[in-house]
C-alpha cells in the first residue's frame, strides 16, 4: 500500500505524463545523441606533476624538468609516482612527468616519460603539443651531446569525447530537474499547500516530493546507460559509486531549490534565483573542462563547489572504473552537504509556516 502523499505524486504524474516523458526520456536521449556531435577540443594549459623516476633522481634533475614545464604549464612537485598518479585520477593534475636521474651527464640518453589519463579527453590533443614543446625546451636547456627523448603514455583506457560527455550530461540533467523543474512543480501546488499542511506536515510533503522526483531520475539514468551501450561507449552508469553520486547530487541541489522557493514565497524572483544558481553551477562545476584548465582564481572557485566533486567522482566511477573506496572521503563530504541542505530545507519550512500563520 503506497503512502497517501506518494499516491498524490503518482496521480499528478499521470496528469503530466507528456511533460515527464519529455523531461525524463526524450531530453536525456537528445543529450546522449548530442555527444556524437563532438569530436575534438583544445583546452587551456593545466597543472602538471613532476616526479622522480627513481631514488637517484636529484634536485637538479627535478629543477631542470620544472623549468622546462613552466613555459606551458604550472609544475606541481610530488615525492613519488604513486602520489602523482593518485592526483591524476582526482584531476588535481593533468599529466605526470617522470624525471630520470643524471640528465646532465654527457653522452647519455635522458628519457622523460609523460603520462596522461585516458579519461581526461579534453587534454589529449594538448598533451601531444606538451610533449613536443617539452622535447624542444629540454634540448635547449641541456648541454650538447645529451640525447633527449620525451615519450607520451596513456594511463587507463583511452576514451572518446563522446564517452566523456555521458556523465557530464547526466549530472547536468540532475541539476536541471533539481533547480528548475522541482521548484516549478512546488510553485504549481502552492494553492493546495495549506490543505496539505492540515492533512500532513509540509516537511513530509517535500520529503516525498524529493523521493518521487529522485525516483523518476532513474529513468534518464537507464536511458543514458542503454544509449551508451548501444553506441559502444564501453562505460557503465550503474556502478554503486555513480549511483551514490547521482543520488546525493540531486538530493542536495533539490533541497536548495525547494528552500529558495519557500524562502522567496513562490515569487518570480525565487524562480529566477534558482535558474541563476543552475547556470552558475553549470559554468563553475568543472562539468565539461576540469578545474585546472582555467585561471587560478576561477580554478579555486570551481573547487569550492560541491558539484565539482560530484563531477570528478562521477567521471572517476564511470570513465575510470574507480573503486568506491577511492572517492570515499569525497562521498562522505557530499553526504554531509546533502544533510546540511536538508537541514536548511527544514529551517525554510519553519520560516514559511511562521509567515503563513
Amino acid at each position: 500500500m503506497l503512502p497517501p502523499l506518494l499516491r498524490k505524486e503518482f496521480a499528478w504524474g499521470r496528469r503530466k505524463v507528456f511533460v515527464l516523458v519529455f523531461l525524463f526520456v526524450l531530453l536525456p536521449g537528445a543529450f546522449v545523441y548530442g555527444t556524437l556531435a563532438f569530436q575534438t577540443v583544445i583546452p587551456a594549459d593545466a597543472p602538471v606533476a613532476v616526479v622522480p623516476a627513481s631514488e637517484d633522481t636529484g634536485g637538479d634533475d627535478l629543477a631542470i624538468a620544472r623549468g622546462a614545464v613552466t613555459p606551458f604549464s604550472k609544475p606541481v612537485s610530488y615525492e613519488s609516482e604513486s602520489r602523482a598518479f593518485e592526483a591524476l585520477d582526482r584531476e588535481r593534475v593533468y599529466a605526470v612527468v617522470s624525471v630520470p636521474a643524471n640528465v646532465t651527464d654527457s653522452g647519455e640518453t635522458a628519457v622523460f616519460d609523460v603520462y596522461v589519463s585516458g579519461s581526461i579527453v579534453p587534454y589529449h590533443e594538448a598533451s601531444k603539443a606538451v610533449v613536443g614543446v617539452l622535447n624542444v625546451v629540454l634540448n635547449q636547456q641541456l648541454p650538447a651531446g645529451i640525447d633527449v627523448q620525451v615519450e607520451r603514455h596513456i594511463v587507463g583506457e583511452e576514451r572518446s569525447l563522446s564517452t566523456y560527455l555521458v556523465p557530464t550530461f547526466l549530472l547536468a540533467l540532475a541539476m536541471l530537474v533539481a533547480l528548475a523543474y522541482l521548484p516549478y512543480n512546488l510553485s504549481a501546488e502552492r494553492a493546495v499547500l495549506d490543505r496539505l499542511r492540515v492533512e500532513s506536515s509540509l516537511t513530509r510533503v517535500l520529503g516525498w516530493k524529493l523521493a518521487f522526483f529522485g525516483g523518476l531520475l532513474v529513468v534518464p539514468l537507464a536511458v543514458f546507460h542503454v544509449a551508451a551501450d548501444s553506441f559502444g561507449y564501453g562505460v557503465s552508469l550503474l556502478t554503486p559509486g555513480a549511483l551514490v553520486v547521482y543520488a546525493l547530487t540531486f538530493c542536495y541541489l533539490g533541497a536548495v531549490g525547494l528552500s529558495i522557493t519557500l524562502l522567496t514565497r513562490f515569487s518570480t524572483w525565487g524562480r529566477l534565483l534558482n535558474v541563476l544558481v543552475l547556470f552558475f553551477l553549470l559554468l563553475f562545476s568543472g562539468l565539461l573542462y576540469p578545474a585546472g584548465f582555467f585561471s587560478p582564481l576561477r580554478r579555486e572557485l570551481v573547487r569550492a563547489m560541491p558539484t565539482y566533486y560530484s563531477s570528478v567522482a562521477m567521471r572517476g566511477f564511470v570513465l575510470r572504473d574507480a573503486d568506491l573506496s577511492f572517492f570515499a572521503p569525497w562521498l562522505l563530504g557530499l553526504a554531509g552537504v546533502a544533510l546540511a541542505s536538508l537541514l536548511v530545507l527544514r529551517g525554510s519550512v519553519a520560516v514559511y509556516e511562521r509567515r503563513a500563520n
